[in-house]
């Protein structure tokens, strides 16, 4: 990995030095190709492009004004379509994710200073402490502290992700926000993902009979839930939301026949559970506390 410009300055704020990322993804693409592995599909990618400038509009985009936040960050933006979508409605809004990443940046010729390549053995996010008003991450913190990836835990995957969750809300101002995302450890049925690595025979057996990820909710599992957060936020000043999934998560790999009533579900699920195992998804909202 080529060493990084540390004097280099965004639009309006200055670039926290770090030797493990590069500033901007165009210098990136001049380093040999075996250093820039593949870390997604063109097949992912293009669904990423087909639905995630309608997520940002519907969903991400009206939390952000909420919370009256002008510079976001999407960490883990695998494509950059979320990031685009928010420039062009005038937030001041960037990306960070891992280097295979930056073709797919190129190609749709995202802005090179609004993007960002992290190492994730090492991971540091390009900005100083309290720059931004909302970070955000979605269908990431399940991957983190995993030796391939996906789903096979490291053995400190909990301190792992402890280090992730705090280096995101490192960068966001008191009184700013950062959203988390991703399918709920404590609700059975996940549709987003294979198995744990260390499923059991049964949960196997009854993923291959429903077409869908059928999990234990007790115990140690690579997905994450609501009750990970004071574990990971311990020490921190900080207040949380739990929100509903609705208007975010979509059903295209749900089964036709039963789409209907999963839709209605999550649209009508009461907030009382939301932060409960009776939410398919995570969707936590913290706040910074001054």
């Amino acid at each position: 990995m080529t060493t990084p410009d540390n004097n280099m300055a965004m639009p309006g704020f200055s670039v926290k030095p770090s030797s493990s990322r590069i500033d901007g993804y165009a210098a990136f693409l001049q380093t040999p190709a075996e250093v820039s592995p593949d870390t997604t599909t063109e097949e992912y990618a293009g669904e990423q492009a087909q639905w995630n400038t309608k997520k940002t509009l519907d969903y991400i985009l009206p939390v952000i004004r909420e919370c009256g936040a002008n510079r976001v960050l999407d960490v883990g933006c695998g494509t950059g379509t979320m990031v685009r979508t928010l420039l062009e409605t005038g937030c001041d809004a960037y990306g960070a994710d891992l280097a295979g990443l930056s073709r797919f940046w190129a190609r749709q010729n995202h802005p090179a200073d609004h993007f960002f390549i992290v190492d994730p053995n090492q991971f540091e996010l390009p900005f100083y402490d309290g720059t931004l008003d909302f970070a955000f991450s979605l269908g990431v913190i399940e991957h983190v502290g995993t030796s391939d990836g996906h789903a096979d835990r490291l053995p400190n995957y909990h301190q792992l992700r402890k280090h992730w969750l705090r280096e995101v809300f490192r960068t966001v101002k008191p009184g700013g926000h950062m959203l988390i995302g991703g399918p709920n450890r404590n609700f059975p049925i996940d549709v987003a993902h294979g198995l744990d690595s260390r499923a059991s025979g049964l949960e196997k057996a009854l993923s291959r009979f429903a077409g869908a990820s059928i999990h234990k909710t007790w115990g140690e599992n690579f997905l994450w839930s609501y009750s990970d957060f004071p574990q990971y936020l311990d020490g921190l000043r900080y207040s949380m939301r739990a929100l509903s999934v609705d208007r975010y998560v979509g059903y295209s790999r749900v089964p036709g026949l039963v789409r209907p009533l999963v839709e209605a579900y999550v649209r009508h699920l009461p907030k009382a559970l939301l932060a409960s195992g009776c939410n398919p998804w995570v969707m936590a909202l913290v706040r910074k506390v001054e």
